[in-house]
């Protein structure tokens, strides 16, 4: 049986916040089920690409976050794995 698995890293807007930098958030989806995590970390939203779900730009502070993400993608996609393996 094949399940499916989605990632995706999105910022979180709350209501009171305006113009400032905003929460990313990585969701989960399995089977339709969702699941969604904080990440701890913030961008600003003019330089974040909602498509590909990362940061936009080659200044260090982006190529930090961009990796960060990267490696949290990695984990999920391990975890996932693990779980098929031992199913």
């Amino acid at each position: 049986m094949k399940n499916s698995f989605s990632l995706l890293f999105y910022l979180k807007k709350r209501s009171t916040q305006e113009n400032c930098a905003l929460p990313i958030y990585l969701r989960i989806t399995v089977d339709g089920q969702r699941a969604e995590a904080a990440t701890g970390r913030k961008c600003d939203p003019p330089r974040w690409n909602t498509g590909a779900g990362r940061g936009i730009g080659m200044k260090e502070d982006t190529r930090t976050l961009n990796a960060y993400l990267d490696g949290l993608q990695a984990k999920a996609y391990q975890a996932q794995k693990g779980l098929n393996l031992k199913a």
